[in-house]
């Protein structure tokens, strides 16, 4: 395997904070300007969207004045974005690609990630899925190449994607983004990213949205929570910061945005980290990739 180009992952490493705003299912310009308002307030520099979200124009529409009213500049913020299942392939990828710098109203994407393995109208286990998924990579090469986008990587790739991409591209993926919770704590594939230098990004961190209060309920988390006079929503956020992840928290509701930061400054002992651990539980909450071919 011949060495792959650090430059995504080092770019990520010097430049994404750990702590992001998730904007998953939020289409609404005034909870996505209340929201992020608040968050900047904070301290939060992170936004994480998606092509598939809808709301990549709402952002592009309402960062400016955020930004000025916060005195921040664009490089002070970091965006992620994710090419849309549907625009995979050859030419489709740059050009969507592109759609999504127009609509964010942005010179550069701080980091795009393929958002799936799989290809919209393919079935899982199709052939072409992984043509493609290859095709698109090469398309985020050359745009990053090109600096529209500093940094790429994928979404919900499991150690099989990862090993063939790994075997075909030329610049290291920097992040995968996956979900990952007490309740499926996708341990495995976490340390195969470690291993090969690949962040590994919590999403779903607190189970998916019908799945949330069955973490929420969980005697183990509801202890610890206790024991930090905090809630267990936290303690959820801040297992997936202590092993090293970054997490992208989502909310529609503004006081919920500082919950969410306070994770930053839980640091959960060795003996709790253990009791989470022995939960035993394995119940994902959002789709499956493992059926991808």
């Amino acid at each position: 395997m011949p060495k792959l180009d650090l430059k995504a992952a080092e770019y990520v490493a010097d430049r994404m904070p750990m702590i992001g705003v998730g904007t998953y299912q939020v289409q609404s310009q005034s909870v996505l300007t209340d929201t992020i308002d608040e968050a900047f307030r904070l301290g939060y520099r992170f936004i994480d969207t998606a092509q598939i979200y809808r709301n990549e124009a709402i952002l592009g529409r309402i960062l400016p004045d955020l930004l000025e009213k916060h005195s921040l500049k664009r490089e002070d913020i970091f965006i992620t974005s994710k090419v849309s299942p549907i625009n995979q392939g050859k030419g489709k990828t740059s050009k969507s690609v592109l759609k999504s710098l127009t609509d964010l109203q942005t010179p550069y994407i701080d980091l795009v990630l393929i958002h799936w393995p799989g290809t919209s109208r393919l079935k899982s286990n199709h052939k072409d899925n992984a043509k493609f998924r290859a095709e698109t990579y090469v398309e985020l090469e050359t745009l990053m190449d090109e600096g529209k986008i500093r940094s790429i990587g994928v979404s919900n790739y499991e150690i099989k994607h990862l090993e063939t991409l790994l075997a075909e591209c030329r610049i290291l993926p920097a992040i995968n983004q996956c979900e990952c919770h007490p309740h499926f704590r996708n341990s495995e594939l976490a340390e195969y990213c470690k291993e090969k230098g690949i962040h590994f990004q919590a999403y779903s961190s607190l189970g998916g949205p019908s799945y949330v209060e069955n973490l929420l309920k969980d005697k183990i988390i509801k202890k610890i929570a206790n024991a930090h006079s905090t809630s267990p929503a936290v303690i959820l956020l801040a297992w997936g910061l202590n092993q090293g992840y970054s997490i992208l928290p989502r909310t529609e509701k503004v006081g919920r945005i500082e919950e969410n930061w306070k994770a930053k400054d839980i640091k959960l002992s060795e003996k709790e980290m253990k009791e989470i651990g022995s939960i035993d539980k394995l119940s994902k909450s959002c789709w499956d990739p493992t059926v991808v071919v």
